[in-house]
């Protein structure tokens, strides 16, 4: 039995739309003392319970803290009130007027800049300025190591400073980041990797946040593994692909992240640089790829994900002022994208049992030309069905995520009895509430090209 599943608001079929987070506590409320994250499996937590990392890119923020106290507060607010949680930001730069400089150093094109005398006042006072609006801080410590800070010794006294002045602050932090790539930013061939691994291990040995080493230059799953494997990180940072060359095109660097969600040996990874509007290399602004990376990466079993965006990079149009213009967070492409999926998609969703969609613990079986099990890449000439449908189950209950649908819909068959709600993802509402038998198959249209299904099997 096949039946086209209608757009019918939920609003019709139960008079009320009731939407009831599964986020703990308030988007923008106040951080307290007592939350400091930790991991629970391979969800984030806190005092409050478990919950979904969004991050976005902040690259500047410190900087901001600084010299435009104004927009940093914009922002927080802004991030806040779209459904982040926390930001990433970087404790140096050497990048030619956009300089953070906890030392003296000398930049990329050879001018000497002095120190912030009141650099460690800065960073303090953006921890509490992110916590005010109830996001915490992702601090990536080395960027531009090889110009900022090319010894040894001063890097170490880098790790000490940050590890003072978190003191106190661990509920505002996120958690640590040793470098951004690293390969090229300081710590080069295997000294560097043995460098990273040390300093992960002396940051570990003396503080309750989170630490995570970098998205080194081999971000294979041996290249990820060999990194990580052993090593005292609680957490792992990976740069995923942004190769958008591929027959399903924009498609696989949504879905290049469930191949870290279970690695042998490896900590709970994060999506924390993915493709985004303006980003190096390739870019993406289809707020339904973006929103399903996001959706995708807590099915795949890793704990948050990083919205990357040029605002947040070098936060200007071109290189660097005065050339460039300021760039704005609320123009960025796809920052409305992912404010509703907090609050539709369970807290603890990173730690259920995830499926590729293909598998029998999977809900529905998947069609594509009417072939069972069938996404389109696999078929010639597609017309209709689906890129992906991957999916997680806790008990009774399961979430799954079609997406990349084309503009014959897509049909998927239940494998056993049960009840659900489809929810447009950018909007967060319910588009059609459904009881299912066992063999029972529906046609979703197009729609957005993406949903989230939600249901629980039937007794």
């Amino acid at each position: 039995m096949l039946i086209k599943a209608p757009l019918t608001p939920l609003s019709i079929i139960w008079g009320l739309v009731v939407f009831v987070s599964a986020s703990h506590g308030q988007s923008g409320a106040p951080l307290r003392e007592a939350d400091c994250v930790r991991l629970q499996g391979n969800s984030f937590c806190d005092g409050s319970g478990a919950f979904l990392g969004l991050g976005a890119s902040y690259f500047q923020a410190l900087r901001d803290a600084r010299y435009d106290r104004a927009t940093l507060t914009n922002n927080l607010a802004l991030l806040a009130s779209k459904g982040f949680n926390y930001l990433r930001v970087l404790s140096m730069v050497s990048w030619d007027g956009l300089e953070i400089a906890p030392v003296t150093f000398t930049n990329r094109p050879g001018r000497v800049m002095p120190a912030w005398p009141d650099y460690w006042q800065q960073f303090r006072d953006l921890l509490d300025l992110a916590g005010q609006h109830g996001l915490r801080v992702e601090v990536t410590i080395f960027a531009d190591a090889q110009y900022v800070m090319p010894s040894q010794a001063a890097r170490q006294a880098h790790l000490d400073g940050i590890l003072a002045n978190i003191a106190g602050h661990e509920h505002q932090v996120m958690h640590l980041e040793v470098a951004n790539e690293a390969w090229q930013n300081g710590f080069p061939g295997a000294q560097g990797i043995a460098d990273l691994r040390a300093f992960a291990a002396y940051l570990a040995d003396r503080t309750k946040v989170l630490v995570a080493i970098t998205s080194n230059d081999d971000t294979s799953n041996q290249g990820i593994s060999s990194l990580y494997r052993g090593s005292a990180a609680d957490l792992a940072t990976v740069h995923f692909s942004r190769d958008t060359r591929t027959p399903e095109g924009g498609w696989l660097p949504v879905r290049d992240s469930y191949r870290a969600g279970r690695l042998a040996g490896v900590p709970p990874v994060t999506s924390n640089e993915p493709i985004g509007p303006g980003s190096s290399v390739a870019s993406e602004s289809d707020p339904i790829k973006l929103c399903s990376a996001a959706a995708f990466a807590w099915l795949a079993n890793l704990p948050g994900y990083v919205f990357h965006c040029r605002a947040g990079i070098t936060g200007y149009d071109a290189c660097c002022p005065p050339a460039g213009k300021r760039l704005r967070f609320e123009d960025a492409a796809g920052i409305d994208a992912f404010r509703h999926l907090r609050q539709l998609l369970p807290g603890d969703l990173a730690g259920w049992a995830r499926n590729d969609g293909l598998e029998p613990t999977a809900p529905f079986t998947v069609r594509c030309h009417a072939k069972p099990n069938r996404y389109w890449p696999e078929v010639n000439n597609p017309t209709n069905g689906c890129v992906r449908n991957i999916g997680s189950t806790k008990a009774g209950e399961f979430v799954c995520l079609p997406m990349g649908i084309l503009a014959g819909g897509v049909t998927l068959e239940a494998r056993r009895d049960v009840r659900f709600e489809v929810y447009n993802p950018l909007t967060g509402t319910v588009v059609s509430n459904l009881t299912l038998s066992a063999g029972t198959a529906l046609t979703l249209p197009q729609g957005p090209g993406a949903y989230i299904i939600k249901g629980k099997r039937k007794e």
